[in-house]
């Protein structure tokens, strides 16, 4: 089925949440289930209600309802990658939060409205070769959660890394702004600013939640983003949890901004 792209409805920024009854295809760490944060998203979606045997059940089938039921085209569905430490092996004591590339990449074969957006800690010891295997396996955008995965976007290390994306047409989404749904290296990994180096390579960026940060949090990276927006064409923002009480004041924000800002502004629900 062919569309007019001008008229494609699409959330470019959703999640599959494993709960770890299958560690290889997803976990969240003990910790991570038992936060407050967690038992509130539980409690509010209904999950448990869900047909399945099992939590990881119950949310794929949520998903897989929801996507037969919306509205939308097509949603952008994202991976996690694990925290690695400074010699690229993994640190699965640190990752709190894992969906593997190839569980996203399997569920986008069972719905054609699934876009897989794997993710790519650049500091994995094979971090290129990860680029070119989900390429070929047909992604075509890619993850990197600065503050869960201990990622500081402007290391002189990942010039390789961002130039084989830009290389290759892959998109690169960054989280920016700061995080609360779990555990997290480092908060100051969220300012836009630190995009600067990827940008530089050419590529197309996203600054996932366009550097904003809830009411009460120390900073607020959303003036960033903004001087990011107007210093690079090739900088993009998604409204992911920009919706939500906590970060509401910066939607109308972002609404008063000029159009070569707001036309770089992609929907995203997170």
């Amino acid at each position: 089925m062919h569309h007019d792209s001008s008229s494609l409805s699409v959330d470019a920024h959703t999640h599959i949440i494993c709960w770890g009854e299958n560690p290889a295809d997803g976990f969240l760490s003990p910790s991570t289930q038992k936060s407050l944060i967690t038992k509130m998203l539980i409690r509010l979606s209904g999950i448990r209600r869900e047909k399945g045997d099992t939590m990881s059940e119950k949310l794929l089938n949520r998903l897989f309802h929801d996507l037969e039921t919306t509205q939308l085209d097509y949603v952008v569905l994202f991976a996690q990658d694990a925290v690695y430490r400074d010699d690229g092996t993994i640190d699965l004591a640190q990752t709190h939060f894992f969906v593997s590339n190839d569980y996203v990449l399997h569920l986008a074969t069972r719905s054609d409205k699934i876009i897989p957006c794997c993710s790519i800690n650049p500091l994995r010891q094979d971090a290129l070769q990860e680029l070119d295997r989900v390429w070929d396996a047909g992604c075509r955008i890619v993850k990197i959660h600065t503050a869960i995965q201990g990622v500081s976007p402007d290391l002189v290390a990942f010039d390789p890394f961002y130039k084989h994306a830009a290389d290759m047409g892959m998109v690169l989404v960054f989280h920016t702004g700061y995080e609360h749904s779990c555990k997290v290296i480092s908060q100051k990994f969220t300012d836009p600013a630190k995009l600067q180096r990827a940008l530089d390579h050419g590529g197309t960026i996203i600054a996932a939640h366009c550097g904003t940060c809830a009411f009460f949090d120390r900073e607020n990276y959303y003036p960033h983003f903004i001087e990011m927006m107007n210093r690079n064409d090739n900088l993009y923002g998604d409204t992911a949890v920009m919706a939500v009480f906590v970060r509401l004041a910066a939607c109308k924000r972002l609404s008063l901004e000029s159009e070569s800002i707001t036309s770089r502004i992609i929907h995203g629900s997170d």
